[in-house]
This record gives C-alpha cells, structure tokens and sequence, in this order.
C-alpha cells in the first residue's frame, strides 16, 4: 500500500481551471481600455509606497496613503500648471510656423534638390499636403480630447480612489492571490511575487526619474545650443528613454532638422550632435545603470534582447513594456533554473 501510495502520480490541473485562466487573461486584454484607470493606480501605486511606508511608521496606514496621494496631486498640479503652459506654447509655435519652416527648408536644400530632382519631387508633394490648419485641429482635438480623459477621471475619482485602496489593502490582495495557489508551489510563488514586485517597483521609480533628468538636460542642452523648441525637444528625448537609445531616432534628428532650417553650420550641427550624444551617454553610464539598473537587475544585453524580441512580437507596447516583462520572465527563469539544478538528471540520481 505504501508503495502504491510512494508511487502515485501527482494530479494534472483540470481543464476546466486552464479554460478559466486563458479566459481570464483575454477578458482582460480585450477590457484593457476600461481598466486603464486600474493600470495607473497600479502604476502611481510602486511609485508612492515607499512614501506610505515611512509614514505609516507614526501613523495609521489610512491616514499616510491620504496625505500622499494629497500631497502628489498638489504637486502634479502645480506642475502641470507652471511647465504645461509653457509647452503648448512651443507646439502652437511650432505648427504656426510650419509654412515658414517650408519655406526655409527649400532655400535651404535648393542646391542639393536640384541636383536630385526625384527626391525634390516626392519631398514637394508631401510638403503640399501638409495643411497647418488640418495639423492644429488635430493637435487641438487631440489634447481636448486627453485633457477631458483626465479631467473625467479626475472626477469620478477613480485613479485616486483606486490608488488609496491599493495602497492601504495591497498586503490583503497579495494574500488572496497567495490563497489560489496550490501548496506545493506556494513557497516559489511568494518568492517570486516578493522579488518581481520589488524590482518592478525599483524600476518604476527610477525610469520616472531618469526621464525627469533628461528632460531637463537635454533642454538645456537644446537652448545652449540655440536649437528651436528646446523645452519640447528635450521632453520628447526625456521620455523617449522609456524605451532604450530611442531618443537618437525621436529627438535628435528633429533639432538637426530645425536647426538647419535656422542657417546652422555644419560645425554647429556637429556640435549638437555630440553634447546630444554626451548626454545620453550620462544616461547610459550612470542615471540607468545606478537608478535602474540596480533595481531592476537586468544586464544590458538582456535589455537588448527584451527589446528586440517583445517590440518584434508586441509592436510598440511591446517596447514599451519590454524591461517589464524581462524582469518578470528573469525572476521566473531563475527559479525554474534553480529547480532544474536540483532535479535528478542534472544531479545524476541524488536527491
């Protein structure tokens, strides 16, 4: 009977429970509009704990997540209220000054349009098109339409509420999902949970972080160096770093753009190019690798690869979400790693 018992075989999940699962996870990709406001509860959530935390240390845990998230809607607006005024005016700038930029731009590339008649002829007929009126109803109906999103959901209170709830209750929804998981797997589990919550929430903060500091270096670096629409340039190459060395495709080419329009030199246009380059290379030798880097613990090689295979797979969420979802296959991996060192065929038969 104990041998029976020694060898009987572990039961297979049920169908019924995998069918749940596949459906669970289509709900919620097919939902993932309506559940927007749940994604940056979620994501304001890994930026403020650590915030909760300390406080809660001299006072109730409710009472620490209202002052936060108080205090960090009294700065995001004074923010928004101090810079985004500032930034419109640099793109009503930019789209009023469209027809004067076409101008510019064919006296200035007249001798080299000339001697490629074919190119001239395609860059003509997408210029032509161009309407500036068209361009400002868009952009108008477009930050219209983002601004009332917000304002909705601002509102309803539905980002703040959700983000009071997750921060004040987060311990008890970790413990209900640990309640789903089987026994014998919950120890891994937890270990997981544990260690891809704290490197997703290290990397939430410092790519915030870091796309703050580049926006304003590389803003700076653009007034320096006289270049059109600094502030705006520079926000673009901030937050382009979401997604790696993205910001040389994103922000420099559009400044060479317009500050060639300008009357730049090439010794000028050379010089832009390299403080552009310096900069981001400060991101790559130390803002990343220090305030991110660490956090997330992932090689640069692996961020490659995550980049390369999630934005081949997923478009462009997968770049955006490509360091994410390597840190969470990594912290799998290395316990599926761990597992396979101590199976028997990789020990030779030892327990």
């Amino acid at each position: 009977m104990s041998g029976l018992a020694g060898n009987q075989v572990r039961p297979r999940v049920p169908w019924v429970f995998l069918g749940l699962a596949v459906a669970g996870l289509v709900s919620i990709w097919l939902l993932r509009s309506a559940l927007a406001p749940f994604f940056l509860a979620l994501v304001a959530t890994y930026l403020l704990e650590p915030a909760v935390d300390r406080l809660a240390r001299r006072m109730g845990r409710e009472w620490a997540a209202v002052l936060v998230i108080i205090g960090t809607i009294v700065v995001v607006g004074l923010v928004v209220w101090s810079f985004v005024p500032l930034l419109w005016e640099q793109v009503e700038r930019l789209v009023a000054s469209l027809p004067s930029l076409r101008d510019r731009a064919e006296l200035r590339f007249h001798p080299w349009f000339t001697a490629h008649p074919a190119v001239q002829a395609k860059v003509k007929q997408a210029l032509d098109g161009l309407d500036p009126m068209d361009l400002i109803k868009e952009v108008g109906l477009a930050g219209a339409g983002i601004l009332g999103w917000l304002l909705e959901l601002v509102t309803l209170i539905l980002v703040p509420l959700i983000l009071y709830y997750l921060l004040v209750e987060g311990h008890r929804l970790r413990s209900a999902l640990d309640d789903l998981v089987p026994p014998r797997f919950l120890d891994d589990a937890k270990a997981a949970g544990g260690e891809i919550n704290r490197r997703l929430g290290g990397y939430i903060r410092g790519q915030l972080a870091v796309s703050l500091v580049m926006s304003l270096l590389q803003g700076i670096g653009f007034r320096v160096m006289g270049v059109p629409y600094p502030w705006l340039l520079g926000l673009v190459a901030g937050f382009s770093n979401v997604v790696p060395y993205s910001p040389y495709i994103t922000a420099l080419p559009p400044a060479l753009l317009f500050a060639t329009i300008n009357g730049a030199s090439v010794g000028r246009l050379a010089a832009i190019a390299v403080l552009f380059t310096v900069i981001q290379k400060s991101e790559t030798l130390y803002f990343t690798p220090v305030w991110v880097g660490r956090a997330s613990g992932l090689h640069p090689l692996e961020v490659l690869l995550a980049i390369l295979a999630f934005g081949y797979a997923f478009g462009i969420l997968g770049l955006i979400f490509a360091v994410p979802l390597m840190i969470i296959l990594k912290v799998i991996g290395h316990i599926v790693l761990e597992h396979y060192r101590r199976h028997p065929w990789f020990t030779g038969g030892a327990a």
